[in-house]
């Protein structure tokens, strides 16, 4: 199965998200499958997903939950992009959640993502590149959880194969 490692977008935020005027071509990305990826695993068996579970379980209740900040979408990475996206803000908390969960993967032997981190909410796949003006923001995001998706290979949606709190109160 494809996998990667994800903060969920809330309902709220992704029904806000979802009015967010595009560049008018693309494929939207369904409300409930907006996230925002911090590890993209590839192929990988079911046994061995699971046996990554329990750390993520543990990395998870050992960081405080927080709030980002969606400064404005548009096309991503940048002018010409072929995505419409919400950028996300390179706070201090998501730079180290993201650096401990890919210290933790390192030590169960996963190779690092080889692209620089570009935290980012894909909110549409556009079918050519686009120069559209960015839609200003801020719109803000809480980050309470991590979870585990799959992407099935025939397109579709996402699914969260397991879910694990933050376990501090909001910062």
């Amino acid at each position: 199965m494809r996998c990667f490692i994800a903060v969920p977008v809330s309902a709220g935020l992704a029904a806000t998200l979802g009015e967010v005027p595009g560049p008018g071509h693309g494929r939207a990305v369904a409300a409930a499958d907006l996230h925002l990826t911090l590890a993209f695993l590839g192929e990988r068996g079911e046994e061995w997903a699971r046996a990554r579970w329990p750390l993520l379980a543990e990395l998870a209740s050992g960081l405080p939950a927080f709030t980002l900040t969606l400064p404005d979408a548009g096309p991503f990475p940048g002018p010409g992009g072929r995505f419409w996206a919400a950028r996300v803000a390179p706070e201090p908390a998501l730079t180290a959640l993201h650096g401990r969960l890919w210290r933790a993967l390192a030590e169960a032997g996963v190779e690092p993502e080889p692209r620089a981190f570009l935290p980012h909410v894909t909110l549409a796949r556009l079918g050519r590149a686009t120069r559209a003006a960015a839609v200003p923001g801020p719109w803000r995001m809480p980050v309470s959880s991590l979870a585990f998706y799959e992407s099935p290979p025939a397109g579709g949606g996402y699914r969260i194969l397991a879910q694990w709190p933050m376990g501090g109160p909001p910062t």
